[in-house]
C-alpha cells in the first residue's frame, strides 16, 4: 500500500511538473503572442519611452484612451507623440514620462487629459497592460505611495502584485489560453505597426461601443492617490522646464454639466494654477457633434480626433508646426485613413475658436 502511495505520488508530481514547463513554454514566449491589444499598446509605450530617439519630440500626450484617441500627431505635427496608454491613471503616466525623460531631452510641451472617472475613481489595482510598463522597483515605490493614501494595489482580479512577475497562471492563463486559439501574435504586430504611423495614438472602429456615461454630471474630484501622481507629473515637469498644458476634452453632446460641477471644476483647477503658475488649463466644451463619437463617454471616432487635433494646433499654434514635413511612418499613416476612405480636408473646425471654450 504504501509503494502504491509513493508511485501516486511521484505520477502527480512528474504531471504537475510537466504542466508547468508546458505552461512556461507559452508563458516566457514573446508577450505580444497572447498579450491582448491594451497591453500591446503597453509594450509599444514601453518600447517608446526606453528608446533614445534622434529627433526631439516637441510635444508629449499624456492620458488615458480619451487621450490616446483624441490627439493625433498626423494632424498634428511630426514632432508630437502620443504616450498616452488605455485605463492609465497618472501613476503610470508618471512613470512613463519619467522614463522618456531618462533616455531623451526634455519636450517644450506636455498636454495632459483625463476622463473624469479616471481622476474620480479611488484605484487600488493595477491591470495587466500596466504590468508590461512597470519594472518592480516601480512597482515597489508605487506600493509605497500607495500605503499613504491606504491604498495596497493588486493585480486584477485581486490577486497580489507580485504575481505579474512571476507569470502566475491565476492572471496570464486567460490571456495565454486566447493566445493560443486565437493567433494574437500577428493582431498585436500590426497594433504595434499602427502606433509606429500613428505615433502612438489609435482610433477605434466606428463600431465599438465602451458603454454610456450618465447625461447629467454634477460633481468634479480627484481622488487623493490620483491628486498626488498628478502633482508628480507636474513638479517632473517643472524640473525640467516643460510647459504644461492640462485639456478637459470635448464631451459627447449628451453629456450636460450642473452649475455644482462646474464650480468644483474652476475651484480645483484654480488652485491648481495657483501651486503651478506656468501651467495653462482649456476645456474644449464645443465644437463636436454626436457623429464624432463612438459612445457617450467621450471616445472620439476619426472625424472627431481630426476635427479636434486641428483645433488644438489652431489654438496652440505656437506648439505644432503645420508647416514641418511629417516623417515617413506618419506620412503612412495619413495614407492609411485616406484608403479607409477618410478625407481630412473635409473635417475643418466651423466658427471661431473661441466658441469651442467653456471657460
Amino acid at each position: 500500500m504504501k509503494k502504491d502511495m509513493q508511485k501516486l505520488s511521484c505520477r502527480i508530481l512528474v504531471i504537475l511538473a510537466a504542466l508547468f514547463l508546458f505552461w512556461l513554454h507559452f508563458a516566457l514566449k514573446d508577450p505580444l503572442s497572447y498579450a491582448d491589444q491594451d497591453a500591446a499598446a503597453c509594450i509599444w509605450v514601453r518600447r517608446f519611452v526606453d528608446s533614445g530617439h534622434n529627433a526631439p519630440y516637441k510635444v508629449l500626450i499624456l492620458g488615458d484612451s480619451l487621450a490616446n484617441c483624441s490627439y493625433i500627431p498626423n494632424f498634428l505635427s511630426g514632432d508630437s507623440a502620443n504616450i498616452s496608454v488605455i485605463g492609465s491613471t497618472p501613476l503610470l503616466q508618471y512613470h512613463i514620462l519619467r522614463r522618456f525623460l531618462e533616455h531623451n531631452p526634455p519636450p517644450e510641451s506636455c498636454y495632459i487629459s483625463f476622463a473624469d472617472h479616471i481622476l474620480h475613481t479611488d484605484w487600488d489595482f493595477l491591470n495587466p497592460a500596466s504590468a508590461q510598463f512597470f519594472s518592480l522597483s516601480e512597482v515597489r515605490e508605487a506600493m509605497a505611495e500607495g500605503k499613504k493614501y491606504g491604498k495596497r494595489f493588486k493585480a486584477v482580479p485581486d490577486y497580489p502584485v507580485w504575481e505579474f512577475y512571476c507569470l502566475s497562471p491565476r492572471v496570464y492563463q486567460l490571456s495565454v489560453t486566447r493566445g493560443l486559439l486565437s493567433g494574437r501574435k500577428e493582431s498585436n504586430r500590426d497594433r504595434l505597426r499602427h502606433a509606429d504611423m500613428h505615433a502612438g495614438a489609435y482610433m477605434q472602429p466606428v463600431t465599438v461601443s465602451f458603454g454610456t456615461y450618465e447625461a447629467i454630471q454634477d460633481s468634479f474630484s480627484i481622488a487623493p492617490v490620483n491628486e498626488a501622481y498628478y502633482r508628480k507629473i507636474l513638479d517632473l515637469c517643472a524640473s525640467r522646464g516643460i510647459r504644461v498644458r492640462i485639456i478637459k476634452l470635448p464631451p459627447h453632446p449628451s453629456i450636460q454639466y450642473t452649475d455644482q460641477y462646474r464650480k468644483e471644476f474652476t475651484d480645483y483647477y484654480t488652485k491648481l494654477k495657483d501651486d503651478y503658475p506656468g501651467i495653462t488649463v482649456a476645456w474644449f466644451e464645443h465644437g463636436l457633434a454626436e457623429d464624432c463619437f463612438v459612445d457617450t463617454i467621450g471616445h472620439m471616432n476619426l472625424k472627431g480626433a481630426c476635427l479636434f487635433s486641428k483645433m488644438l494646433a489652431r489654438f496652440y499654434p505656437g506648439d505644432f508646426d503645420a508647416g514641418s514635413p511629417l516623417p515617413d511612418d506618419l506620412l503612412a499613416g495619413l495614407e492609411e485613413y485616406r484608403q479607409a476612405g477618410f478625407d481630412s480636408s473635409l473635417a475643418e473646425p466651423a466658427g471661431s475658436l473661441a466658441d469651442t471654450f467653456g471657460n
